[in-house]
Parts: C-alpha cells; sequence; structure tokens
C-alpha cells in the first residue's frame, strides 16, 4: 500500500492541474490509507545486538537511538512500509522495563528476535526467552546479526548447533519450522542505505531478510484491499489523462504520446513476466534441491549445479526473446509516428508556403505554424530519429531495428548466462556439505545398542536429529533459489533498464520537435501514463 500511494504522490501535483475539479476525493482516499498501519512488528533481543541498528536500516534512517547501555526505557513505533515497527527494552534490561517489554509482546504480529551470533549457543536466558515466545504462539524472525558476516559454512555450523540447543530446551516438542534464522550485518545495511551504496547492501544480506519479512506478511486480504485502491487510482489518472489531451490537438503529436505509453506498459508487463517466471523457477529449485538433499544420492551436487544451468537458461533465453519481439514492434511503430511527422510537415509547409517542397525549404525559411509546433524542429527532429526513413527507401522492421535499437538484437550471449549460473553455485555449493552431513549419523548412532533403557532416548534423538536435518535441506534449498532469484533479478534489469532507455532516447529526439506548451503536456503525459502503468502491478 505504502508503495502504491508513494506511486500517485509523485504525480499528484499534475492530477491537481489537470483534474481539479476530482482530485479532492483522491487526496482524501489516500490520506486515509496511509493512516491506516498493518500489523506490528517487534524487535526485542539482548541490549547490544543491534536491535536500534536493524530497525534504523529497515527505516534507511537513524531515528532509532543506538547506545552501549540499555536506553530504551519506552516503546518507541515507527512506521516501516504498511507496518509499525516497535522498538522495547532488551532481555538485560532493568526489571520495570522489562514489564513495559511483556505488555507489548501481547500486542505484538511478529517478534524479530535480534542476537549476536558468537556465544548465543550458550545464552540461557536469550534460549529460554526464545523458546517461550515460541511456545506461545508468537511469529519469529530470528536474526543474527554479523558484525563480520561468517563464511557460509561456519554460518551453516552456527545455525545447526542453534538449532540442537533449541530442540534441546524444547525436549519432545517439534519448534524448528517456527523460528526462520537469517543472517545480516545491520551495520553495514544502514550504511549503504544512507550512503546509497547498493553492493554494499547486497552484502550486508539486508535485502533478503527484507524480502523475508514482506513476505511473511503478504496475505490475500492485504492485497485484494491494495487491488482495489490501485484500480480507483488507475481509473482517476485515466480521467486526468483524458482532461490533458483535450488541450493537444495534433495528430501527429497524440501517436507519439501513444507510443509513449504503449512503450510504459511493456516495460511493465516484460518485467513482471520475467519476475513471475523467475519466481517459478526459484521454486522449482528449491523443491528439487530438497528433494535431491533428501535422496541422498551420489551425484546431489551435479544435479543441482545443472538445475540451475538450466532455470538461468530457460529465463536468459526468454529476457532475450521479449526483447526482440519489442523491438521489432518499437521499431515498427516508430517508423509510423516518424512517417505520420513526415506528412504533417509535408502538408503544414505547403499550406503555409505554396510552391515549396519541404525537402527544399531552409531553416531560415520555415514558416511558423498556427498550431503551436515549430516546423523547423518538427523537421530536425523528425530527420535525427528517423534518417533511414523516406519515400523512396522503405525497409523492414527488423533492419530499422538493428540500426535504431542495436542494444535489443544485440542479446544476452552465452559467456554472460554461464557466468550467471557460475555466480550461483559458487555462492550455494560450499554449504551443500552442511545440508548433506547434518543428520548424516541419523541410523547408525545406536547400533548394536542392546539396553532397553536406551530405547527412549534413541527415539528421541532420532526425531530431532531427523527435524534438525529437514531444517537444514530446507535452508539450503532456500538459499539456493534466493540466490537464483537474486542473480537472475539483476540480469533482467540491467538490460530491460538499458533496453528501454534507448527506445526513450529516440523519442526524446522526436519531443524536440515540440514547442515548449505542446513539449511539457507532452512530458506531463508520459508521467502520468508511466505512473498509471506501474500501478498495474498491484491490480
Amino acid at each position: 500500500m505504502t508503495k502504491l500511494l508513494a506511486l500517485y504522490d509523485e504525480v499528484d501535483g499534475l492530477c491537481e492541474a489537470y483534474n481539479p475539479n476530482a482530485v479532492a476525493s483522491i487526496r482524501e482516499l489516500s490520506r486515509v490509507k496511509k493512516a491506516q498501519v498493518g500489523a506490528t512488528i517487534m524487535v526485542y533481543g539482548v541490549y547490544n545486538a543491534g536491535k536500534s541498528t536493524l530497525i534504523n536500516a529497515l527505516l534507511g534512517q537513524e531515528l532509532a537511538a543506538v547506545a552501549d547501555v540499555p536506553e530504551t526505557a519506552r516503546v518507541q513505533g515507527y512506521r516501516w512500509g504498511d507496518f509499525e515497527v516497535v522498538d522495547t527494552p532488551g532481555i538485560d534490561a532493568p526489571l520495570e522495563h522489562e514489564e513495559i517489554t511483556r505488555e507489548q509482546l501481547i500486542q505484538s504480529d511478529i517478534v524479530i528476535f535480534v542476537v549476536n551470533p558468537l556465544g548465543v549457543v550458550e545464552e540461557e536466558k536469550t534460549l529460554n526467552v526464545l523458546l517461550e515466545l515460541v511456545l506461545a504462539g508468537k511469529k519469529i524472525f530470528l536474526v543474527l546479526n554479523c558484525k563480520n558476516r561468517f563464511d557460509p559454512i561456519d554460518l551453516a555450523r552456527i545455525k545447526n548447533e542453534l538449532r540442537e540447543r533449541i530442540q534441546q530446551k524444547a525436549g519432545n516438542r517439534q519448534v524448528l519450522g517456527n523460528i526462520p534464522i537469517v543472517e545480516v550485518n545491520a551495520r553495514s545495511a544502514l550504511k549503504a542505505k544512507l550512503e546509497n551504496k547498493p553492493n554494499l547492501l547486497n552484502s550486508s544480506g539486508f535485502p533478503r531478510f527484507e524480502s523475508e519479512l514482506s513476505t511473511f506478511f503478504a496475505s490475500v486480504q492485504q492485497q485484494e484491499i491494495v487491488a482495489r485502491v490501485a484500480t480507483e487510482l488507475r481509473s482517476f489518472i485515466d480521467e486526468t489523462v483524458i482532461e490533458l489531451d483535450k488541450q493537444q490537438d495534433q495528430a501527429s503529436i497524440k501517436r507519439l504520446d501513444a507510443f509513449y505509453a504503449e512503450i510504459a506498459r511493456r516495460e511493465i508487463d516484460i518485467r513482471q513476466g520475467l519476475k513471475s517466471l523467475i519466481e517459478a523457477k526459484a521454486a522449482y529449485i528449491c523443491k528439487s534441491t530438497i528433494i535431491a538433499l533428501n535422496q541422498d544420492g551420489e551425484g546431489t551436487q551435479g544435479k543441482i549445479e545443472q538445475l540451475i544451468s538450466q532455470a538461468n537458461q530457460q529465463v536468459c533465453t526468454e529476457l532475450e526473446d521479449a526483447l526482440k519481439r519489442l523491438g521489432l514492434d518499437a521499431s515498427e511503430m516508430l517508423g509510423e509516428v516518424i512517417q505520420d511527422i513526415q506528412v504533417q510537415l509535408q502538408g503544414n509547409i505547403r499550406r503555409a508556403m505554396p510552391g515549396f517542397e519541404a525537402e527544399s525549404v531552409h531553416s531560415d525559411q520555415m514558416p511558423s505554424s498556427p498550431s503551436g509546433i515549430d516546423l523547423t524542429l518538427l523537421k530536425f527532429g523528425a530527420r535525427q530519429a528517423g534518417s533511414m526513413v523516406n519515400a523512396e527507401h522503405v525497409v523492414s522492421a527488423m533492419k530499422i531495428g538493428k540500426e535504431w535499437l542495436p542494444t535489443l538484437f544485440k542479446g544476452i550471449g552465452p559467456a554472460t548466462m554461464g557466468k550467471v549460473a557460475e555466480q550461483i553455485v559458487g555462492k550455494v555449493i560450499p554449504v551443500i556439505s552442511i545440508a548433506f552431513l547434518v543428520g548424516s549419523t541419523l541410523y547408525s548412532a545406536f547400533v548394536g545398542d542392546p539396553e532397553q533403557q536406551y530405547l527412549n532416548e534413541h527415539i528421541k534423538r532420532e526425531t530431532q536429529e531427523r527435524e534438525r536435518r529437514e531444517q537444514a535441506i530446507r535452508a539450503f534449498g532456500e538459499e539456493t533459489a534466493w540466490e537464483f532469484s537474486q542473480a537472475l533479478s539483476t540480469v533482467v534489469e540491467t538490460h530491460i533498464k538499458s533496453s528501454f532507455a534507448e527506445i526513450k532516447e529516440k523519442l526524446y529526439a522526436l519531443r524536440g520537435s515540440l514547442d515548449e506548451t505542446q513539449r511539457r503536456l507532452s512530458e506531463d503525459r508520459e508521467h502520468l501514463v508511466q505512473c498509471q502503468a506501474a500501478m498495474g502491478e498491484y491490480v
């Protein structure tokens, strides 16, 4: 909801300018939805584990107080997207502060439990509180806040040891399925957000943490509410565009603006289509990886590498095909727009200067037009964007596309595809041994033990080993799917941005042929239709 309303805020001023009579009701809708805070997230842990830093990283601002001694003596809420993030006193806070925390626990929907991974396995009080929350039915996100992120193998070992200690505390109750464990470096994440350093943010592990947190709260009901609001906003923007178009009376300019609208829609469609494909492939990789590990057969690593390689190939091929289809369509549409402008140009010149041909008119002889179009600029713009198009030489859309839009027809190339697959494999395969070996002694730990008194202990240990193994394997499958999704999403976004930038560059050349008033109308219309297209993701 927050992202949707932020999209509208970007064009609110334009809506007021072109549709002033209707803007008040939409602003009221936006105000009401902004005021409705969704679920409450409570951040909890020992005072020096980095709770406040984690909150600041979520917010992208230094709002929560950070100190080396217990600082938070009251509940403090902060807005994060559609939710409220609450900072509370820590586990080791004074007794009166712990009472405040207990009251807040009752109201919270989810608890982000922040610990320092060094020594957490031995911290009895921390583990007792964690288990108490799980048994009370709270949804727990266990965050290992690392000052320096661990080697993947060491991290897998720490997670396994932590799961084993939780099992010991829980006795015969199976609780691990309710405690996802995520590693982050909150300090690096905050620095990355404050200084706009995407690479540092990715290396901090924070994007995955935010993604899992958002996914957890995603519900059908909330999605339906967001979709309804998105439909109302898009309808209102459509009415605003109609009002704007009443001030635009040139057919060729309307054709140009329609092209802008189509390109904006196609960009969203391609991005969403590939996003869905990546999600589907990632889910398949996760499921197939878990099956392969559970089979305990030889060649498991090779099977996982093949899964990644094939899914990577399919996504990259679909991206190439989508961009080439776009290139052909865009080339054809661009040619039609330019020819329309050339026809209009020649017609306007003939009406203004009988006896002159468009190609023979010098720039200093070009007449002004009562329509508000600078014919000199129009002629220049058409030539700049469409030097290959004229009445004597009609070329195919493919040839125009390769000349005008080379990036779309270049493709990704097998070398890039291979590097992406290698990058994913290099991140996940080192951890496979931990996922594979956890619980490997399951059926041999008590072989040959004749003592009946050990039977119950045997059953308990076997159950815990199996549960821990399942969690380790599931975690590895999810990690593999995540790395695949991130790597392929980056490739897709990079190619989409460069390809659409190339198309828009040609369109900007044509827009340069308009006078100041018409250019402003065209630019405003572009902003409105881009916003409207982006909102389609939420419907």
